[in-house]
């Protein structure tokens, strides 16, 4: 009998390492799980300055040198992310429709929509890179400081739905952004009008409360660039039109730009859209320089 205690005994002092591993693992998937996800970089910076305090882990899916969201394809990896995250925080107003089926069908995480209770039209009175009036939403509303406190707004009560011990502090955050582009919109001024170009459909919001009127936006990416052709055609009417200003970020549209400000004699300006996160590692900050940066544009005119 007492063989068979001691080889029982034995039996269990081996396994205890297993048995220990195994609950550390299942432990460490848990915690894996316990972490927000948020679509894009803005929605990273917004969402992270609203967690702030709380302790929570904030991961950010799509990578900041992407830019906008229009035609992303999720990944393995990023189906992977969802399926581990606690809740997925997205920008909305249709900026991840073309994975948005995909995502809710395989991976069942809850959805923070940021946009809900927004209409996010385009700036009235401006064209594209075609010449035509475009109307219709323009899902950049991140650059709106009205807008982007309604987003504020939204990711806070999403947040504290799921995770109610920190809602202080979700609200205390959210007060503050929203006071702070409270306070950075009152420094907009839209007294002093010019005439501009966009390269960028997500200045479209952020120029048209600073004065500038759009008479074009071009969009410039992997899939969709302008012709030689279509490059004379916007710079002839561009010096029919008055174009004082060109703006555009730092990234492919640049060259672009430049080459229409050869044309028509009108200087460049970059804005930063939020979406590199090389020098907008702070929501506020950028904007701030971007507000200034078209207000030197408006006063150069």
């Amino acid at each position: 009998m007492l063989k068979k205690i001691n080889k029982a005994v034995l039996l269990f002092i081996i396994l205890i390492p297993f048995v220990l591993s195994s609950c550390k693992a299942n432990h460490s998937e848990s915690e894996q799980s316990s972490f927000v996800l948020t679509s894009f970089y803005p929605i990273y910076l917004i969402t992270s300055f609203i967690a702030d305090g709380s302790g929570l882990e904030i991961r950010n899916m799509a990578q900041p040198q992407t830019g906008c969201l229009h035609d992303y394809q999720l990944s393995t990896t990023d189906v992977r992310l969802m399926s581990q995250a606690s809740v997925f925080v997205i920008n909305g107003s249709g900026m991840e429709n073309s994975f948005m089926e995909q995502a809710s069908q395989n991976t069942g995480v809850k959805i923070i929509d940021s946009s809900e209770g927004l209409n996010s039209e385009l700036p009235e009175g401006h064209s594209h890179n075609d010449g035509h009036d475009h109307g219709g939403a323009n899902s950049h509303i991140w650059t709106s400081l009205e807008m982007v406190q309604t987003q504020a707004k939204n990711i806070c009560s999403g947040l504290s739905e799921i995770y109610p011990d920190y809602a202080d502090i979700f609200s205390h955050n959210a007060d503050n952004f929203i006071s702070r582009a409270e306070s950075l919109a009152k420094t907009e001024d839209n007294s002093k009008h010019f005439n501009a170009i966009s390269f960028n459909e997500a200045f479209e919001y952020m120029l048209e409360d600073n004065g500038a009127h759009i008479e074009y936006t071009i969009e410039i990416d992997e899939n969709i660039s302008p012709t030689a052709k279509e490059m004379a055609e916007i710079s002839d009417r561009a010096k029919e039109a008055g174009i004082s200003a060109i703006f555009c970020a730092d990234d492919s549209s640049l060259n672009f730009a430049n080459a229409i400000s050869r044309e028509i004699n009108s200087p460049v300006y970059i804005l930063d859209p939020l979406t590199y996160g090389v020098s907008s590692n702070d929501y506020f900050d950028a904007m701030e320089k971007n507000i200034s940066i078209i207000k030197e544009a408006a006063e150069n005119d």
